[in-house]
């Protein structure tokens, strides 16, 4: 299986909660950027799966633009601070297909890195890193790029 790994872009402070935070102007700059730029490499996107909150369904949007994705969906257990070993667990039922995940600090960075044996991966915002693995499990992926 092949799994994307995105954190949503830079998020404004102006909002009434932080699942409102909306992208800021140069977050969506930076964003389209980093999609266009790895473009050509993540032409096997079938779907993406995105955490709930404002700034992450608005990086989805403009991914499923970028890579014209059809396929998104919403899963709260994607949010900042959902147990990592839960969110592994749910892309099971993804394990046939190739997926863009967009999603939060800290839970990218402690996914990403117990998926790959690494530690805690660093995730910017704006972030995006490609993990192959046979099966989703803690140890078990590679870390083939991150950009």
């Amino acid at each position: 299986m092949k799994v994307y790994f995105m954190r949503h872009g830079e998020a404004s402070w102006n909002a009434s909660s932080d699942a409102d935070r909306p992208l800021t102007d140069n977050g969506i700059v930076r964003l389209q950027a980093t999609l266009r730029a790895n473009v050509e490499r993540m032409q096997d996107v079938e779907h993406i799966l995105h955490s709930p909150y404002l700034r992450a369904v608005q990086t989805a949007r403009l991914a499923a633009d970028v890579l014209a994705v059809k396929s998104l969906s919403e899963d709260a257990r994607w949010t900042p601070d959902c147990d990592p070993h839960q969110a592994l667990d749910m892309l099971e039922s993804f394990s046939d297909r190739t997926i863009l995940i967009v999603t939060h600090n800290p839970l990218v960075s402690q996914l990403v890195g117990g998926f790959c044996g690494t530690g805690v991966e660093p995730f910017d915002t704006g972030t995006l890193a490609c993990v192959e693995a046979d099966w989703p499990a803690m140890g078990l992926g590679t870390l083939r790029w991150k950009s």
